[in-house]
């Protein structure tokens, strides 16, 4: 059983063991014993003058009051938070479980509970004297939430508060919360005050209402179905297609069959066209070659022969124009 003081007003429980867990009835016995121990050794952290007024308290705790505290999340002056797994140490006193198992009864299986390490001082003494009130939480954590071992554990608790309170030096030794146990686990069947910590039921669920009369119902005449009628606009839109697709077609056969008539030449006037072009530009280069060779012999070059060059290109350009006039759609 673990317990994180976390605040003024805010406390985390939580409850670990060593194994998976066992009978209900076997869980909740060993819950108690260790919730009595958890008690004592609160009682023995507080000091002398201040045990006995704690025990009183105890010693007048009532079911339905601690069933409310639990019910809330709450104890006296603080809030109950969940502890993670990974933020409880886990409780040794689990250990005695596997006795347990074996068969052998919860005051005489090994217990142990480690101290509760709190600061010293008026603030760690003030949460010493709250811990008591945890253990209905922690008992109730530890067997499945039985409404008997909650009760069971207010019993020994007042047991305890009623001993501690006669005298305050039995809050140092372990047998007191053997014995306050013992007056718990002792109690009879139904254990008195478990009522309190059963489930509350579900708002008006033993209310029940009458059940209406069906309403009378008459006959309605059903039409018979519509005959679905063709889609008129779904016709004429099958018929444009097709339309469009006719004439797409001639106009490629139109094409074909006379290439000039929509700016296309046909295949021979192109490769006449390109020969002219690549004749020329043969010529162009080899003009600009030997006018290269006379450059950087460095006699110069006359001025007739630039003009013929200049003349030789402004002849391609007009030949390249009148490719393009050919290949329009290239061009």
């Amino acid at each position: 059983m673990d317990v994180d003081v976390r605040g003024d007003d805010e406390v985390g429980l939580g409850t670990a063991r060593t194994g998976p867990p066992g009978p209900p009835l076997r869980d909740g016995e060993l819950a108690v014993v260790l919730g009595a121990a958890l008690a004592r050794s609160a009682l023995g952290a507080l000091p002398h003058d201040r045990r006995a007024a704690v025990a009183a308290e105890m010693s007048g705790l009532e079911a339905r009051d601690v069933a409310a505290q639990v019910a809330g999340r709450r104890i006296p002056g603080a809030a109950v938070h969940d502890l993670r797994d990974v933020e409880q140490v886990g409780a040794r006193g689990w250990c005695a479980r596997a006795l347990l198992a074996e068969g052998a009864p919860a005051l005489e299986a090994v217990i142990s509970v480690d101290p509760i390490r709190l600061p010293a001082g008026g603030w760690g003494h003030d949460w010493a004297a709250r811990v008591p009130w945890m253990v209905p939480a922690l008992v109730g954590r530890a067997a499945a939430q039985s409404g008997d071992a909650m009760a069971r554990s207010v019993l020994a608790l007042r047991a305890l508060g009623d001993e501690v309170s006669d005298s305050p030096a039995a809050a140092d030794d372990p047998a007191a919360a053997t014995r306050a146990a013992a007056a718990a686990l002792s109690a009879p069947r139904p254990v008195p005050g478990a009522a309190a910590f059963a489930p509350a039921p579900p708002p008006d669920a033993d209310v029940t209402l009458p059940a209406a009369a069906p309403a009378a119902t008459r006959p309605v005449a059903v039409p018979p179905p519509a005959q679905p009628q063709s889609d008129r606009r779904l016709l004429a839109a099958l018929a444009t297609a097709i339309g469009v697709a006719v004439l797409a077609l001639v106009l490629v056969f139109a094409i074909i069959a006379s290439p000039s008539s929509f700016g296309i030449a046909g295949t021979s006037e192109v490769n006449e066209r390109l020969s002219v072009v690549e004749a020329g530009v043969s010529q162009l280069r080899g003009d600009v070659g030997t006018l290269a060779q006379q450059l950087q012999s460095g006699g110069g070059a006359p001025a007739d022969q630039l003009r013929e060059l200049r003349e030789a290109v402004d002849e391609l350009r007009g030949e390249v124009q009148g490719l393009c006039s050919v290949l329009p759609l290239v061009c």
